[in-house]
């Protein structure tokens, strides 16, 4: 059918997708949705509520945290308190968060999905969530089937580095046992329980899509670009999507990263050698499928 996204961003977590928001939200020739994550496809029910009891668009997360700030200790983040991402623009930004709080509760439906992306008229638009990393066969199927022309882009990090980064966001959260960086035993346990890193595989994703969407156009990207070639990669996305890479994305420079950030931990000895050990041969089949930078993922470990 037509209509619905024009782009799926699945994955993979902390590998460039809020640098890939933000490149394509300020650039003119997308309307992307105040929320980066609309996290719809993998619910049976989703929870997506925009609009308080009034019917009004309720703050943008940064003002909503503000107010907790100045109110005092923050409460429990939740999923309703993170979903929108920017300050809403225009008529076609309260729309989308009106029909999408219409769809809280409803049964997931790929016509209701297409629905969130028929305010961005003329322009480009997509989703990126990167749990769909973790989408099952059937559902790659039923929305290659429902999206024949929808583009898939998965960005591609190095699984050691990408699962540190996932560890380093949990710390800054509070939600990380630092003593488990000295042990590692309960250090490995801990990555296979945690289905945010043991359970996530690039070259997973990639062979789910290919082999139960072969004709949906897909593209993989990978991290180390944004880290060294930041405007290639942005030229290289907008390519792909049927974008103008000569059109700035606003005032926001190429190799712009709001998360980027500092390590707040020490990757120790200990847990390094479990997480290359872990992911070794997720390393090599990277390299294998990648090619290009992953091929050197390896030798940077020893392996």
């Amino acid at each position: 059918m037509s209509g619905g996204p024009d782009f799926i961003g699945v994955g993979m977590p902390k590998a460039g997708t809020g640098w890939l928001y933000d490149q394509l939200e300020a650039h003119p020739d997308f309307w992307m949705p105040p929320v980066k994550e609309l996290v719809y496809l993998t619910q049976k029910f989703p929870r997506m509520q925009f609009v308080d009891e009034r019917g009004e668009p309720r703050a943008p997360r940064r003002e909503r945290s503000q107010r907790r700030r100045n109110a005092g200790p923050p409460r429990a983040s939740s999923q309703k308190d993170r979903l929108i991402q920017r300050p809403l623009r225009d008529h076609r930004d309260v729309e989308f968060l009106r029909y999408a709080s219409g769809c809280r509760g409803q049964p997931m439906s790929l016509d209701r999905y297409a629905g969130l992306f028929s305010f961005k008229g003329d322009l480009l638009s997509g989703d990126i969530t990167p749990p769909y990393c973790n989408l099952d066969d059937e559902m790659v199927r039923r929305v290659a089937e429902h999206f024949p022309r929808t583009k898939v882009i998965l960005l591609v990090r190095d699984p050691v580095a990408r699962a540190w980064s996932r560890i380093c966001m949990s710390h800054e959260a509070g939600g990380f046992d630092t003593a488990l960086l000295h042990d590692a035993a309960r250090f490995r346990m801990y990555i296979e329980d945690s289905h945010k890193l043991g359970a996530v595989f690039a070259t997973e994703v990639y062979r789910r899509w290919r082999r139960e969407a072969p004709a949906s156009p897909f593209g993989f990207f990978v991290f180390d670009d944004l880290v060294n070639r930041p405007d290639h990669l942005r030229q290289e996305i907008l390519l792909f999507l049927g974008a103008d890479p000569n059109k700035k994305s606003g005032e926001l420079p190429a190799e712009y990263n709001r998360k980027a950030q500092a390590a707040k931990l020490e990757l120790t000895s200990t847990a390094k050698v479990v997480l290359v050990d872990y992911f070794a041969d997720e390393i090599r089949a990277c390299a294998d499928l990648f090619g290009g930078h992953a091929v050197n993922w390896g030798a940077s470990y020893g392996l």
